[in-house]
This record gives C-alpha cells, sequence and structure tokens, in this order.
C-alpha cells in the first residue's frame, strides 16, 4: 500500500476534481452533482480519494460507453460502524450510473486484482479504490441491475464516537 498522506480536504473538492478528469476523457458523459453542502471537512489523503473515485467513475463512464449518466451524490450518514469501530457521523458518497449494471457472473468479484467486464479491462481499478477506501477506515459497496449501477462509499468524517 501507499503511504498515506492524511490532511484535512473537502470531499467535493476532491469530487470536482475526479468530474473534470472524466469530462475530460469522456466528453459525451452528462455528470449531475447531488451534493450534501453542509458536510464537514473530513480528513484523508486527496491523491488516493481522488484515485479511488476517479477508478470508479471510470468504471462508470465506460459502462455507459462514455455517453450516458452519472450522478455523483453525497450525503451524511450517522452512527455509522466502519472497520468494526462506531462513527458519530460519516460521508455517504454514491456514484450511479444508468449503464448495462454489472454482469452477475463477476459482480462478486469485481473488487478482486485482475477482474474486469471489459476486454482490455486491467481489472486493477476497483481493486486499487477498495485498497484506498479501507485505507481510510471506510468501506466501499455496489449495488448493480439492469439500467442503474450504485457504488457507494462510507468514510469516516470523524474519529470521535
Amino acid at each position: 500500500h501507499a503511504v498515506m498522506h492524511p490532511a484535512p480536504l473537502n470531499i467535493h473538492d476532491v469530487l470536482e476534481r475526479v468530474r473534470r478528469l472524466i469530462l475530460a476523457e469522456f466528453p459525451d458523459l452528462t455528470i449531475t452533482r447531488d451534493y450534501d453542502t453542509s458536510l464537514p471537512e473530513m480528513t484523508g489523503d486527496r491523491e488516493q480519494l481522488i484515485q479511488a473515485v476517479l477508478n470508479i467513475v471510470r468504471n462508470a463512464a465506460q459502462a455507459v460507453d462514455g455517453r450516458g449518466q452519472i450522478v455523483l451524490r453525497t450525503r451524511a450518514a450517522r452512527q455509522v460502524t466502519l472497520a468494526k469501530r462506531r462513527h458519530k457521523l460519516a460521508l455517504e458518497l454514491q456514484v450511479i450510473d444508468n449503464g448495462p449494471g454489472i454482469p452477475d457472473e463477476i459482480r462478486d468479484q469485481i473488487f478482486y486484482p485482475l477482474v474486469s467486464g471489459r476486454d482490455g479491462g486491467s481489472g486493477l481499478g476497483l481493486s486499487l479504490a477498495q485498497g484506498f477506501v479501507e485505507q481510510h477506515q471506510g468501506m466501499i459497496d455496489v449495488r448493480s441491475a439492469p439500467g442503474c449501477t450504485c457504488f457507494t462509499l462510507r468514510l469516516p468524517v470523524s474519529d470521535r464516537n
């Protein structure tokens, strides 16, 4: 794992950076922001979080052939247990796309290295994303059906109970 460089950060700055990078790569994509602007700053490694979210959003963009819709949604989650620790406040970040969904046969394995639903995919993007999220004492999960895939990241905002 890479060494973490934690510092106070605004998750929306991370999302805006990802949004700009993805729109440069996929100009026909629609990315809708649904942000809870009342969220406080969190402590984290900005570059790792950008990379984690970028990998998830890039997968979503590829799933919709660069022409669909992606929603970036943030919400506060209260009294959440992450990595066996209770947190008074956590950040919930969702990346939702309107693509074909994740094939059933790989859905349980998408966070494993070298598993990809795409020809030419390295299968490393989601594995790295999960590693970075776990280093932040967070968790990541996915729900997928045809027409809607939703990745949810939960990250602690504060370590105080």
